[in-house]
Formats: C-alpha cells, sequence, structure tokens
C-alpha cells in the first residue's frame, strides 16, 4: 500500500467542530424570503450570542441537471454535483415497519406507494428525489433521480414486503359506542405488540442513521419525507440526522379518517420541530402535502459556528432571529456534544459490517480509478481531506495535522456473497502544514493493488476515523 500527499491557504479552527444549522426563512404568508444577509442573522448556543463563520444562502431554483460524464472506471460516492444548486433533494420513506399494506388499493400496494405515485405525477422540474423502503433492512427503490418516469417506473414495480404489517384495525362504531368494549383487550397481545414496536423502532433507528450517513455528503438542507402510521425514533439517530443537514417530514399516509386509531401528533410535530421540517396529518390531499415538503426548504441557509468549548453540557439548545420584521425561521433546535468515540476492542469487525450496506456512507468524500489487468485490480482514490477531521498540532519546529484512518475492502460474489479474505490497513497521518495544503487543494491520493478472487463482481471499499465515527464507503463493480 502507498499513500502519497500530492499542496490554498484555508483557515480553520483547530480541534473544534463546525456546528452547522440549516435555516428556512419566511413571511407572514409563508412565502420564502431569498435576500437575507449575514448580519441579519443572530444565533446563540444556550443562550450565548456566536460568530457567524460560515453563511450559504442557498436560493437557486434547481434545473434539471446535464448528466455528467466521466471517464471510463471512475467512481465517487458523492451525490452532488461540485457546482450549481444543492437545493432540491429530498427523500421519500416508505415505513414497512410502521405502516400497513391494503389490498384495496391499487394493485394490493401499500397506502403509502399510493401517495407518493400520486405526488410523483407532479412533483417540480429539477427536483432530486430518491425512493427507500424501511422493513427491517433498509430498500433501494429508486436512486437520486430528476427522472420522473423513471421515478414512477420503479415504484410501480416495487412490491410491499410479506412481513408488511396489515392495516391497523379500525374500532367499529359498535364498540365506540360501547366503550366497555374497550376495556377486553387482549393484555399478552397489547404486550406482544408492545415488544414488537419496540423492535421495529430499533430496526428502524438503524436505517436512518444509514440514510443519514448517506446524505451527510451532500451540503446544505435535505428532506426525509416519512410516509407511516407511527413515527417512533430514537434520539441518536435525530441528532445523526441533524449533523447530516436532514429535516424529517412526518406524513400520516391515513389522512382524514374518524375510525383510525389515534395519531401521535404531538410526536410528530415535535420529530419535526427537532428537525425543522413540517408534519402532515389530517388532511386528505397528502399528494399534495407531499409536494409541499419538496418545496419547503428550496430557499434556505446554512449558518455555521465553532462553539467556544467553555460549555460543557452535553446537549445545546439553539435559538436563532433576524433583525427583519415579519420574518419567521425554521431551523434544528438542538445539538449534542459527543465524547471522544472509545476505540473498539475489534475495530475492523464493525466496519465490515459496514460494507454491507445496500448505499453508500457520503461523510467522507471518495473518488476513485479502478483498472484491471489479468487478476490484479490496481485502485487509485482520492480523499476529501478536509472530511477526515485532522487535529492541527502546534509547536516545534512545524505545524502538523494528525490522524488515523482505517481502510477496509472487501470483494463480493453474485448476490453478495464474499469472495476472497478482507483487507485493512490503519493509515497514520502527518501531514506539514505545506502537505496539507496540497491535499486541500488535490485531495488526499490512496493507491493499492489488489488480487481479484474467482468469480468476484464487485468492490466494496471504506475509509474511516474511528475517533468521530464518520466513514466513506463506496461501491466499485470489477472492470472485466
Amino acid at each position: 500500500m502507498r499513500v502519497a500527499f500530492g499542496a490554498q491557504d484555508p483557515t480553520f479552527q483547530t480541534g473544534v467542530q463546525l456546528v452547522q444549522v440549516n435555516v428556512v426563512a419566511q413571511d407572514k404568508h409563508g412565502a420564502p424570503v431569498a435576500d437575507l444577509r449575514r448580519e441579519e442573522f443572530r444565533l446563540f448556543d444556550n443562550g450565548s450570542p456566536q460568530w457567524i463563520r460560515l453563511f450559504v444562502p442557498e436560493t437557486e431554483k434547481p434545473t434539471p441537471a446535464a448528466p455528467e460524464r466521466k471517464a471510463p472506471n471512475t467512481f465517487t460516492n458523492q451525490i452532488a454535483a461540485p457546482a450549481g444548486s444543492h437545493s432540491g433533494y429530498s427523500v421519500i420513506l416508505i415505513d414497512e415497519l410502521f405502516s400497513g399494506s391494503d389490498p384495496t388499493n391499487e394493485e394490493g400496494s401499500s397506502l403509502s406507494r399510493v401517495r407518493a405515485l400520486q405526488m410523483l405525477r407532479s412533483i417540480p422540474i429539477g427536483e432530486k428525489i430518491a425512493i427507500y423502503a424501511a422493513r427491517g433492512q433498509l430498500q433501494v427503490i429508486c436512486e437520486f433521480t430528476s427522472d420522473r418516469d423513471l421515478l414512477d417506473r420503479q415504484l410501480r414495480k416495487w412490491k410491499p414486503s410479506a412481513t408488511t404489517p396489515a392495516p391497523e384495525q379500525r374500532p367499529s362504531l359498535q364498540a365506540q359506542l360501547n366503550p366497555q368494549l374497550a376495556q377486553l383487550r387482549n393484555d399478552a397481545a397489547a404486550e406482544a405488540a408492545r415488544i414488537n414496536d419496540l423492535r421495529n423502532a430499533a430496526a428502524g433507528d438503524f436505517e436512518m442513521e444509514l440514510v443519514a450517513d448517506h446524505l451527510a455528503g451532500i451540503p446544505g438542507r435535505k428532506n426525509l419525507i416519512w410516509l407511516a402510521n407511527k413515527f417512533l425514533i430514537g434520539p441518536k439517530a435525530i441528532q445523526k440526522l441533524n449533523r447530516a443537514g436532514v429535516s424529517i417530514y412526518p406524513v400520516d399516509i391515513d389522512g382524514v379518517c374518524r375510525l383510525c386509531p389515534d395519531r401521535p401528533r404531538d410526536t410528530m410535530n415535535s420529530i419535526a420541530a427537532l428537525t425543522g421540517g413540517v408534519a402532515y396529518y389530517g388532511r386528505n390531499d397528502l399528494d399534495v402535502a407531499i409536494r409541499e415538503a419538496m418545496d419547503d426548504g428550496r430557499v434556505s441557509y446554512t449558518l455555521g459556528f465553532y462553539p467556544s468549548g467553555e460549555d460543557h453540557a452535553s446537549v445545546h439548545r439553539l435559538t436563532m432571529s433576524v433583525s427583519r420584521p415579519g420574518v419567521m425561521l425554521r431551523y434544528r433546535t438542538s445539538y449534542e456534544v459527543e465524547p471522544p468515540q472509545p476505540t473498539p476492542a475489534d475495530p475492523v469487525a464493525g466496519l465490515v459490517q459496514a460494507l454491507n450496506r445496500p448505499i453508500d456512507a457520503t461523510a467522507i468524500a471518495i473518488h476513485a480509478s479502478a483498472t484491471r489487468a489479468q487478476d490484479r485490480l490496481s485502485l487509485d482514490a482520492t480523499l476529501d481531506v478536509e472530511s477526515l477531521d485532522l487535529i492541527l498540532n502546534q509547536g516545534g519546529q512545524q505545524n502538523l495535522w494528525t490522524g488515523s484512518l482505517e481502510v477496509v475492502a472487501r470483494f463480493t460474489a453474485a448476490e453478495g456473497i464474499v469472495a476472497g479474505d478482507v483487507f485493512s490497513k490503519t493509515v497514520t497521518l502527518k501531514l506539514s502544514q505545506a502537505s496539507y495544503d496540497a491535499a486541500m487543494r488535490g485531495g488526499l491520493p490512496f493507491h493499492n493493488e489488489f488480487q481479484i478472487p474467482p468469480k468476484a463482481v464487485e468492490l466494496k471499499l471504506l475509509f474511516g476515523n474511528l475517533a468521530t465515527g464518520k466513514i466513506g464507503t463506496l461501491t466499485i463493480p470489477v472492470p472485466k
């Protein structure tokens, strides 16, 4: 293995992570306000005013992106193009863990699928949409695209899993008129349902974290439109989505339903408020609601600040205001300071598990090319050095940017069957200021050659920083 350093004069705060907050600004009529300036914003962390070091207005209307031309056998885990607008990225998440299939609807599909199909007919030009299904193991129905016809075809081909729960039992009018019938509920069945909800919630949290890792590499605001009947999510998943700049829009797919069980509207509103989204319930025009969720935040601002380090609270409350009258702001209301991650006893084992993900993690940006010579694969990758969270150590004769990087790679054969041995390597980085500047300009190069196992069709590659928990993964088809 060879790690080379190729050489901007960046300005960084050392040892402290930049906290980024995406903000939607609207007037009293709900129309976006697109001309706010940095000096009009006031940002407070646990009541203390903060100096806004980063200010990025995202006010361009997204336009259909021309297909990016890439050289043969080149790959990247980055979703957004480096130039142009970064608004208009939305994920529709069909939650099969907490929404049932309904055979009376279109083609025996789930209500979520019907709602999404209705909405796809009117999505705005240039909107970049991905459709996933949460079913205990995240399924990609369609990856990000602006092609409405492709989205429609892929969603029509998709069917709910056999384990998708049936629709919730709706109480009869007779039961409502006789409340004593409600006392006859089976306690054992209720307890089983509670345990099943907890199990599904844990699986759902894991899938939410996968989505957060997948979207982390897209700058600015992303919308997660969550179609379900119940909305269970833990604080860890919410904070991970917040750090990735993802706002949640919970959508109750039943709309107006007089006989449905009570919906957790307070929970939906709380989830939306914590992430800067909006909850939708009690309305039958859910295709319009989903469209509204996509439009929301098309005009937004990203603000960033460096915490002083003097406030040692683990949870920090964020408040924000603008000096311009009549402007209302929506943003995530907190962030958490995570303690340094302990080094696991077997770090490689955990990273190998991350190679099984159905979608690539993008927090560490990777660009790579792969060439084949008989049964050898030559890999050249370039990493975004800023995403590696190196630490500047000052003192002595020169400043050094230091850190540790885990590299894991594994080949797979058809249907995800592992082929060959796992490759793993720990790379210790000690970059002089000149080398760091060079890497900021041209990336941090990495080279390795691999023996291709028989029947291998794919190489899964991972770079991870154990200290911060950030990873980037890349899926590379083996050239023929």
